[in-house]
């Protein structure tokens, strides 16, 4: 197994209570993919450099887990899918 982080910005209009399930959908998703979530830090909501589907700020959040590099792929896909993620940053740390 791998070590992986992932940036995940959420759409700025989102509720408390969309958020958390929103944070937890993500860390669901990633146990589902075969992945262990070791780190979860929820940034809060921060000005974006530019706009993103004319969202002008995002929630974030940064999750540090392992998994399968064969479980990367369909975890993005999964990530882009969501409606309410503006955009996912998965990187491989380094051993």
């Amino acid at each position: 197994m791998n070590k992986y982080e992932v940036i995940i910005i959420f759409k700025g209009d989102l509720s408390e209570e969309q958020l958390e399930k929103e944070y937890a959908k993500a860390e669901e998703s990633i146990k589902k993919h075969e992945g262990k979530v070791e780190k979860s830090e929820k940034w809060g909501k921060r000005k974006l450099t530019f706009e993103i589907d004319k969202f002008r700020d995002g929630f974030f959040l940064y999750l540090l887990f392992n998994t399968l590099p064969q479980s990367i792929k369909p975890l993005t896909e999964a990530f882009k899918l969501d409606n309410n993620i503006l955009r996912a940053q998965v990187i491989r740390m380094e051993k």
